[in-house]
């Protein structure tokens, strides 16, 4: 062995070994050696790709991957890791294209199947997802996350034939695991067999480190015992899966933080003379929100109106929040700042807003867009100071059902969501939010449009007509069959993914009477809301 490999060896045993070691830095440095000595070497172009991916340098991950390929243009592998670093990236045109070459060199690389599986489900296309995800189990019937993205595709889009199915599939290849078990446990509860899922998930064991599935066990327990009436069990439950959010979030997100945003909204708005705000800018077709408290039938009236052949909703995209971060730095942070803008900034406002939209839809002029996320409604006057003549569609729902609907959801833990992990911090959050909406109505009355979840459900028709004549909208039939446009949504990101593919059903109006002991502290409160609401 000449000296020139020789220390190619040595270098090469000590970048594994650092590599091993979580130490990407050093790494990078060694395998950067080998390249100076020999430039010709794909395998380390490629693993040095790795270790970029690792530092989270994505731009130099592609560059060492090209590089690798351009060596050895058939390195299947290669072209799987240019896949990741382009989706890491945010190319997600390019990532599909390079796990496709992969497979195409390699028809057995189960980690490009499965990587490309992941990219089509994160876009919802759920058909091609799917798809791959089954080519990962004909190359290894036992990969355990293919079932699980596969149990969650089935689920989540309502296909309760094809959940069965995998779980018979899962069971004869994973044997008696808890992922199966699991999984067993939310097919039993979304075919209403409650007492299936109290026996199933009593005797789960579930590995500690599997939060999220552990926290999603604790609910439905807790649902299912108020499906058979056993209410005092089925609260004790949301508290144990509250807690556990609660515990493992609370380090990571501060529901003060939102607390105080909304505060410092209240008090600005509290004192706001809207006079200070005229203007005379033109104000060209304006956007239209779907706002509420969360929990409220937002994904109800998405789906709805969504139902209607000239209507688009683009549901929970953080378009807003986009938005209002840039806006945020232009004004520092000050809201007093929005009185003294000039043409030129109201324009460059709503060219982002509208830049940041149309990432999620292809713009048709015969249609109408609406931007649901509920919470939205926090944003108000920002949004009705560039968009004056913007529409906001407010579903209102009984304060009592909201409250405690909230508090028996796990949603996806934020600032926001962590003020549902107890009661109390729950009805308090619901009335300081409604606090800042009362203000806004008073100043911006003309743009808003309310809409109660129980006239929906109760006066199906006659609600929805009016609401479609303040967008300007005829009514269409077809409507009345929203729930099967639910049914072809593929994955709905709501917590009601599983209850708006159904018909109207009343079972969710004073839901909380069952529970009316447990808001004792929160009457005084919710009661305002109730006269505010005209309950």
């Amino acid at each position: 062995m000449n000296k020139e490999n020789s220390n190619i060896n040595q270098l090469l045993d000590l970048a594994q070994k650092a590599v091993q070691s979580k130490k990407f830095n050093d790494a990078r440095d060694l395998f950067k050696k080998i390249i100076i000595i020999d430039k010709t070497i794909p395998e380390i172009h490629n693993n040095l790709g790795l270790v970029y991916l690792n530092l989270y340098s994505y731009e130099q991950a592609i560059e060492s991957f090209e590089c690798a390929i351009k060596l050895k243009p058939k390195f299947s592998i290669a072209f799987c890791n240019l896949g990741i670093a382009y989706s890491k990236n945010g190319n997600f045109e390019l990532s599909e294209q390079n796990y496709k070459k992969s497979i195409l060199l390699d028809k057995k690389n189960i980690l490009a199947h499965y990587n490309l599986a992941n990219l089509y489900k994160d876009k919802n296309d759920l058909l091609n997802a799917e798809k791959y995800y089954v080519s990962v189990l004909d190359l290894k019937p036992n990969m355990i996350h293919a079932y699980r993205n596969l149990f969650f595709i089935y689920n989540r889009s309502n296909q309760l034939v094809k959940l069965k199915k995998i779980l018979i599939n899962a069971r004869l290849n994973l044997g008696e695991h808890f992922i199966v078990d699991f999984f067993q446990g939310i097919y039993d509860f979304e075919n209403k067999d409650f007492k299936a899922v109290i026996k199933n998930f009593q005797k789960l064991k579930i590995d500690k480190n599997e939060i999220e599935i552990i926290m999603i066990k604790n609910e439905l327990l807790a649902k299912s015992h108020d499906n058979i009436g056993e209410y005092d069990k089925s609260f004790d439950y949301f508290v144990e899966a509250n807690n556990l959010v609660y515990k493992n979030y609370k380090y990571k997100y501060k529901k003060e933080n939102y607390i105080n945003f909304i505060t410092d909204r209240l008090n600005f708005y509290s004192k706001f003379d809207k006079k200070k705000w005229k203007s005379k800018f033109p104000s060209e077709k304006d956007p239209i929100f779907l706002i509420g408290f969360p929990r409220s039938g937002t994904t109800l009236l998405d789906t709805i109106l969504r139902t209607h052949n000239l209507i688009e909703v683009i549901e929970e995209k953080p378009i807003v929040e986009e938005f209002i971060n840039y806006l945020k730095i232009k004004i520092n942070n000050d809201l007093s700042n929005l009185e003294n803008i000039d043409e030129n900034f109201y324009h460059q406002m709503r060219d982002i807003y509208f830049e940041k939209r149309n990432k999620y839809t292809k713009f048709d002029r015969k249609k109408i867009y609406i931007d649901k996320l509920p919470l939205n409604l926090i944003f108000i006057g920002e949004i009705y100071r560039f968009f004056p003549n913007a529409k906001f569609i407010f579903a209102a729902r009984n304060p009592y059902d909201v409250v405690l609907s909230c508090f028996m959801q796990q949603f996806a833990p934020n600032d926001a969501m962590m003020n549902f992990t107890n009661l109390d911090d729950t009805f308090k959050f619901y009335d300081l939010s409604m606090t800042l909406y009362k203000r806004y109505k008073e100043l911006f009355e003309s743009n808003l449009y309310e809409i109660k979840y129980e006239d929906v459900v109760k006066d199906f028709d006659n609600s929805i007509k009016k609401l479609l004549k303040f967008l300007n909208i005829e009514w269409q039939d077809e409507i009345r069959r929203f729930y099967g446009t639910a049914k072809k949504r593929g994955i709905i990101s709501t917590p009601s993914y599983n209850q708006v593919n159904k018909p109207i059903y009343e079972k969710s109006i004073n839901r909380w009477k069952n529970y009316e002991k447990k808001f004792k502290t929160a009457k005084p409160v919710l009661n305002k809301w109730l006269d505010e609401f005209s309950y």
